[in-house]
């Protein structure tokens, strides 16, 4: 990426996170709550369990329990 904008004319993007029930800036997180975030696995909603690879066999396990 060849991004020639100075510093001046940027504007920082902040990070929100639900973290205990509430949204929070993740710059606001302690030291040990930034380290949980980092760990955290991100997904798409192709990984759902109601779309996707993961629900086609959820539905083949049902439908040979069933037979």
């Amino acid at each position: 990426m060849n991004d020639n904008t100075p510093k001046q004319q940027r504007t920082k993007c902040e990070i929100f996170s639900r973290s205990m029930g509430f949204i929070q800036r993740v710059s606001n997180f302690n030291v040990g709550k930034f380290a949980e975030f980092s760990e955290r696995k991100m997904f798409t909603e192709n990984n759902g369990l109601n779309t996707g690879v993961r629900h086609q066999d959820l539905l083949k396990k049902k439908q040979l329990k069933a037979a």
